[in-house]
């Protein structure tokens, strides 16, 4: 199994582990909002990742340089998403000179984390923005904090490394987003698929 489809199920695994916390007293019952949100299970994630069949075609991009090694990128968007629960992004990091160097950062996060946690759907100049899921877990190593989202490799190429990130779905009739990666001009009006 290659690590791309590794890390939906390494992502689906330590949500269930995070979800799965054992208590002395019952669990509150939830009461129903009115804002149309719904809770996914890590199953539910992990099949929502499984099934997406993304274009590789880029709809938009944008180039510059990493803060952290000075080395020259483009990022394209392959896709944005729109379901009823959930919106997912796919985008390729890849070398803007083709060819393979060092893409360790943490600039799309928080060191020491090396994911896409800090990418951002906006919509109506700012008035809503989608950020990836994120989860907090416990292993016997420790705590710590992960996302519904690709984690950058090590290096790449001019072919670059497909990453993905699931989020909170878009509002509803959203045709176009603007796609923010930290350290990057801002992609505009980037179009929704249903």
């Amino acid at each position: 199994m290659s690590r791309g489809a590794l890390i939906p199920v390494a992502a689906a695994a330590a949500l269930s582990i995070a979800l799965a916390g054992c208590t002395s007293s019952p669990a509150p019952k939830p009461s129903p909002t009115a804002s149309g949100s719904s809770t996914l299970s890590a199953a539910d994630v992990a099949a929502k990742i499984a099934a997406a069949k993304p274009s590789t075609a880029s709809i938009a991009h944008v180039t510059g340089t990493l803060a952290t090694s000075g080395v020259g990128v483009r990022i394209d968007v392959e896709q944005v998403r729109a379901l009823a629960d959930s919106t997912m992004i796919v985008w390729r990091l890849s070398t803007a000179s083709g060819t393979k160097q060092d893409v360790s950062t943490f600039q799309f996060a928080v060191a020491p984390d090396t994911d896409g946690r800090n990418i951002a759907l906006s919509v109506g100049g700012g008035a809503t923005t989608v950020r990836p899921y994120t989860f907090r877990y416990q292993n016997r190593t420790g705590q710590g904090s992960s996302c519904l989202c690709g984690d950058i490799g090590p290096d790449t190429d001019g072919t670059g490394q497909q990453l993905y990130a699931l989020m909170p779905p878009l509002p509803a009739g959203t045709k176009t987003v603007d796609v923010s990666m930290p350290g990057f001009d801002v992609m505009k009006d980037v179009p929704v698929s249903r």
